[in-house]
């Protein structure tokens, strides 16, 4: 009863404060705790509402100092928990580091936060597999003899013969987003300072080089693989490793034959130093292996790293003759 009473009493203390109240002071008392209230719903309402996870389009960025995107350049994006993949095409930013796909195939949302990995498309990719431990490993070929279509690009634009990749997010937008890296380096060459009779270019790192008709003979190289089967794991700083199982060559061929239709040729190099890669320009080929009419235009030996996700620009040997200014 004693409880009630106190009770009672504060209700009446309340009361008569209020009442000394004026009614304009009264007012802005009630339209304070009414702008608390909204403005508690709406806080309560944005921590709520979430954006919209949208799997269709990808944003992806080139990291790479080498040049932006290529028209018609593709990526898939895969999941350890699926066996199925999406496929995407560039829709714009071609010539640029950033540009959206859409998505052509595939139907899966990734809504179960698995880790997506993003994987820029290529002829020879052999497979992607999960690791004992976690993790995912890429396994692709690099063919001993590419044609310049597969390696050449337009002024601006990057080629990427071997895969670039990124682990793929939903951004502020619900987007998909990744940030694409590659996995061995790229030798960069001019179409335009590739002599006018050369029939192909050859990288070759073997222990001994024949060129006919040359006055020296090129130093011997130990041999390292540039073309085979590689693999890497996805992980930062991917890099292509021989696979211990496929075969692997010492020997990397590009046909020069529609060239001229590129501003630059794009030829993988799988990350290392070498004690001697030669880029010959042939001229004619000999019914012996590493064997070859033409000259050596560059040879890169242990003081040019070939690091992953680099771009080594081939500049010719100087003849050491220097032509005047007019």
């Amino acid at each position: 009863m004693k409880k009630k009473t106190n009770m009672i009493l504060a209700g009446v203390a309340v009361a008569l404060l209020t009442g000394c109240a004026g009614d304009e002071q009264l007012k802005e008392m009630i339209n304070k705790q009414g702008m608390v209230a909204k403005t508690a719903d709406a806080s309560k309402e944005a921590t709520t509402t979430a954006v919209e996870q949208n799997a269709a389009l990808l944003r992806a960025t080139l990291n790479s100092t080498g040049g932006g995107w290529t028209a018609g350049d593709s990526i898939c994006t895969y999941s350890l928990q699926s066996m199925k993949h999406n496929s995407y095409v560039l829709s714009n930013g071609a010539g640029s580091l950033v540009a959206n796909f859409s998505r052509t195939a595939g139907s899966n949302n990734y809504e179960d936060g698995s880790t997506v990995y993003a994987v820029s498309s290529m002829e020879y990719l052999y497979g992607l597999s999960a690791r004992m431990g976690g993790g995912a490993l890429l396994s692709v070929t690099i063919p001993q003899d590419y044609k310049a279509d597969k390696v050449g690009a337009a002024e601006g634009c990057l080629r990427m013969p071997v895969p670039f990749w990124g682990t793929a997010t939903f951004g502020s937008d619900g987007c998909l987003e990744a940030e694409m890296s590659g996995m061995t380096a790229l030798l960069k060459v001019d179409c335009a300072n590739l002599p006018s009779d050369a029939r192909a270019l050859v990288l070759t790192t073997h222990s001994y080089t024949d060129l006919i008709d040359a006055a020296t003979t090129p130093e011997g190289g130990d041999g390292k693989p540039l073309s085979g089967t590689f693999d890497a794991v996805l992980e930062a700083g991917a890099q292509l490793a021989p696979n211990p199982i496929f075969y692997s060559y010492d020997t990397l061929r590009v046909s020069l034959d529609g060239a001229s239709a590129y501003h630059h040729l794009y030829i993988p190099v799988v990350s290392a130093r070498y004690q001697a890669l030669h880029v010959i320009a042939v001229t004619g080929d000999s019914r012996y292996a590493y064997e070859w009419q033409g000259r050596v235009l560059k040879t890169f030996g242990q003081d040019t790293p070939f690091s992953p996700n680099t771009v080594v620009a081939l500049e010719p040997e100087t003849t050491a003759i220097h032509t005047p200014r007019m």
